[in-house]
């Protein structure tokens, strides 16, 4: 008891103590500037007010302040409780975790028990105040009312609260770490159990030490946040380093003699004596024998290499002489790296930055590098070759990508087998392959490519899918193409063939066209079939590009694409046409511009739709333009389409002899198709197609058109039918357009 009255009478000095440290625990929480650090600064703050208060109850004598100190401290304990546990959320985590109604309740009641202590000293509503001495003073002690009661309860479900919280975390804390939990929730149930004894009167004392223990509450949180790390958990540290981290480790102090080693550097040596202070470092070098370590006296690192179960193991060494701040020596250091598996794997790894995995193929980087090379005259011509596998997207989904894998590999063996070695090959993005052939002209890769796709139909004709490859070419013969524009040509020309491929998964866009178009014409897809054949065949004869070539078969399938937006009443009317509704038809070459300008992979043959029915003596629509300011592709269209409507069987007419059609395009030749064009093209059909019935060419001095012969300029209804020519009303006629007057609309639309 004479202990108790002796703190009794020096009381306001241990709460003055117990400020001061809440004030300068505070000023530290502060001074970190983090949130946490806020939230326990607060609660440090609600503890200073809340001793501030009620050390109004030991100094002063008067009964109104003392109790209205009381309350007061009252009132600051709920906040500093409310903050220690917002702080303890902060602490485990759970931010996110901790329910928001209880916060919101906490809050409420934190109000209304406010507002009761606020009025207690004038109304005894919460708790009564009884006079009692303290030392040569009186301090007043609290005879509870049923309200404080509840904030009792208010209080111990706060600290129970923060305690269980703690508590929860435990369980997911590793057992290395618990006891950063442990000293917070000792305290809080320290302070807890002296509340609760105190305001029951089992504690001995009239004065209310509850405001110190919370003191200590908040020392406890602040230390093991903020300080068990750097203080305590040494001892962790080197548990984790030495018995967890699986690269081998040893420690020499300064003296050279062995202070630690990890539990893997016993596995790896095991016949080595790694005794902590009998194994000196000089011991530890003779009897592993490090020759990659020159000396002991400055770090360095090397390779060491040992057997372990009969098989080679290297490992990267590094050893570090360790130093303090003023340069002394403190000890030695080898940390092992087991690199055998990244040795092994370094060519593999290197490789995966110039190769493709699949193909073997060199990588696009790689191809890029590559590039500049190619600008020199001495590889001229240099074929660029882009193929690319038609529907590769699908055979994925449909078998996997193991399957298309093995795709990729067959492509490959069959493109090394027939490219050779001198031909350059590289894997590129969205699955395309290109191959460079260099002293190889357009014709040589593409025979070299045609082989190679027909080996693929060939291998995979029997096998759940069928496998096709698409190829564009675009060849460097001059410095005027760049590479990268020839890298582009021939993904353009392979792009556009794709395009016309009924299963390709590039053609959705083209076949949706055709078959607009279909539903808008008469055009049959046999036609459109047929003039692309020809069309490609005719600029192989000619020299032309594989990307031209690729335009060419594009725009003989869409040339009439601007049919759609022509009113079908007019598309399909059965008399003659009005010059209005003829102006309307003739409009269809600047709709079908538009419609391939709109889209990009149409651009490059919207031109070629807009003048493929110009002519050659500048008579054609819809610009006039003559010789060669028409594009090539339009020219090369335009007889080759006529060619095919000649020659086919119509609704409305019969197909005329092939030496009657090549008679009738040379005679339209200068007037209205290109007369460069026409010769090739008449050579290569005599060459190709005219023969007698013993399987002989027929001669060129047979082809003389017959006087019956309808002219190629009359053949096809230029003005409604969107084709060039147009047959005449009666036999004989050979004047282009003379009787189109008196012409059977549906049996033009028909041709």
């Amino acid at each position: 008891m004479e202990e108790f009255a002796f703190i009794e009478s020096n009381i306001w000095a241990v709460y003055v103590v117990s400020a001061l440290i809440c004030a300068l625990f505070l000023r530290k929480a502060y001074a970190r500037e983090s949130d946490i650090a806020r939230k326990l600064g607060l609660a440090m703050l609600m503890n200073f007010l809340m001793i501030l208060f009620y050390t109004v109850n030991v100094v002063v004598d008067y009964h109104l302040v003392q109790s209205l100190g009381c309350s007061i401290a009252f009132i600051f304990l709920d906040l500093m409780l409310y903050f220690y546990l917002e702080y303890v959320i902060s602490y485990v985590g759970w931010e996110n975790r901790f329910p928001q109604w209880i916060r919101l309740t906490a809050i409420a009641y934190l109000v209304v028990d406010s507002i009761f202590m606020l009025i207690n000293p004038f109304r005894t509503i919460t708790l009564s105040y009884h006079a009692e001495p303290l030392g040569n003073g009186m301090i007043l002690t609290y005879e509870p009312h049923l309200v404080f009661y509840v904030h009792m309860i208010y209080n111990v479900l706060l600290i129970v609260s923060t305690i269980v919280l703690l508590l929860l975390k435990c369980r997911e804390t590793p057992k290395a770490y618990l006891n950063r939990y442990y000293g917070p929730i000792y305290s809080m149930i320290l302070a807890l159990v002296f509340y609760v004894t105190y305001l029951i009167g089992i504690f001995p004392a009239n004065m209310d030490l509850t405001p110190i223990l919370y003191v200590i509450v908040g020392l406890m949180l602040y230390f093991y946040n903020f300080n068990y790390l750097r203080s305590v958990t040494l001892s962790i540290t080197r548990n984790m380093i030495f018995e967890h981290l699986q690269d081998p480790i040893i420690l020499f102090d300064y003296e050279g003699m062995l202070v630690d080693h990890s539990v893997y550097l016993e596995k790896m040596m095991p016949d080595q004596y790694l005794v902590n202070g009998k194994l000196t470092l000089n011991e530890f070098m003779s009897s592993s024998s490090f020759p990659g370590l020159s000396n002991t006296s400055m770090d360095q690192e090397f390779d060491w290499t040992f057997t372990e179960d009969g098989k080679p193991r290297i490992m990267e060494c590094q050893f570090s002489c360790m130093k303090d701040t003023e340069g002394r020596l403190i000890g030695k250091l080898f940390v092992f790296h087991d690199v055998t598996a990244n040795r092994q794997t370094f060519f593999e790894l290197e490789n995966s930055m110039l190769y493709d995995s699949v193909t073997g193929f060199f990588n696009k980087q790689s191809f890029y590098t590559q590039m500049p090379q190619w600008d020199d005259d001495e590889y001229w011509p240099t074929s660029v070759v882009v193929c690319n596998v038609d529907g590769m997207r699908a055979i994925n989904e449909a078998y996997g990508t193991e399957y298309g894998d093995g795709v990729m590999k067959q492509i490959a063996r069959y493109i090394r087998r027939r490219a050779g070695d001198n031909a350059f090959c590289a894997k590129l993005d969205n699955g395309d392959i290109v191959i460079v052939f260099e002293r190889t002209s357009d014709a040589d890769a593409s025979e070299i490519m045609d082989n190679v796709r027909e080996e693929l139909l060939d291998f995979y004709d029997h096998m759940p899918v069928s496998v096709s490859l698409e190829y564009g070419i675009a060849t460097k013969d001059s410095a005027v193409v760049t590479m990268e524009k020839l890298l582009q040509d021939a993904r353009t020309s392979m792009q556009n063939k794709k395009m016309l491929k009924e299963r390709s998964a590039s053609s959705s866009l083209v076949n949706s066209l055709k078959q607009t178009l279909a539903e808008s014409d008469f055009q049959t897809e046999e036609h459109v079939e047929r003039t692309r054949k020809m069309a490609a065949r005719l600029g192989r004869e000619m020299g032309l590009s594989d990307a031209i070539i690729g335009r060419l078969e594009l725009l003989a399938a869409l040339h009439d694409i601007g049919k759609v937006a022509i009113p079908q009443d007019i598309i399909k009317k059965r008399g003659k046409l009005t010059p209005e509704e003829r102006k309307v038809i003739e409009q269809h070459t600047v709709k079908g511009y538009r419609i391939a300008k709109s889209s990009p992979e149409l651009a490059e043959i919207a031109d070629g739709i807009l003048c493929h029915h110009e002519k050659w003596d500048g008579t054609g629509y819809p610009n006039a333009l003559k010789g060669e300011e028409i594009p090539l592709i339009a020219r090369i269209i335009a007889a080759v389409d006529s060619h095919d409507v000649m020659v086919n069987d119509r609704p409305y007419h019969k197909g005329m002899p092939e030496q009657d059609a090549i008679a009738e395009l040379r005679r339209c030749s200068g007037t209205q198709f290109d007369p460069t064009i026409v010769e090739v093209f008449t050579r290569m059909l005599e060459r190709e197609e005219l023969h007698d019935e013993d399987g002989l060419p027929i001669s060129s001095a047979a082809l003389s058109a017959p006087d019956t012969a309808q002219p190629a300029a009359e053949m096809k209804a230029e003005d409604n039918a969107d084709k060039t020519t147009e047959w005449p009303a009666t036999e004989g006629n050979d004047s282009a357009g003379q009787a189109d007057e008196d012409i059977d609309i549906r049996r033009l639309l028909a041709e």
